[in-house]
């Protein structure tokens, strides 16, 4: 997944080049904040897994095997629902704004498991 994210960001600072640097300086910095909330997210749902493999010890390899699943979901759909803005200026917030969304969804689960 950091592999994708890191293409996904540089892919995302090559596209600017068709504009004014005031433009490319503010899709820039939208683009940063994206990623940090992407970032911000991830981080988040790693913890709440980490939380719930402390919680559950005896569950760490359907937990981990679960996480993997539902990354590997959480990608496919992502592709599927920001098909639209491929090559946009909207990509890399769209596709940052769904992974987020996903992340928390994720997120929520794991922190409702039951000790």
């Amino acid at each position: 997944m950091k592999i994708k994210y890191i293409l996904f960001t540089s892919y995302s600072a090559a596209s600017v080049a068709a504009f004014s640097e005031e433009e490319n300086s503010q899709l820039a910095s939208i683009n940063q904040k994206s990623s940090g909330e992407v970032k911000t997210a991830l981080d988040n749902l790693n913890k709440s897994v980490d939380t719930q493999i402390s919680n559950n010890p005896d569950r760490k390899p359907l937990i981990l095997e679960l996480k993997k699943s539902w990354g590997d979901m959480i990608d496919k759909k992502c592709q599927l629902e920001t098909f639209d803005s491929k090559g946009t200026d909207a990509e890399t917030t769209e596709v940052s704004n769904c992974l987020v969304r996903y992340y928390q969804e994720e997120m929520k689960y794991f922190d409702a498991m039951l000790p």
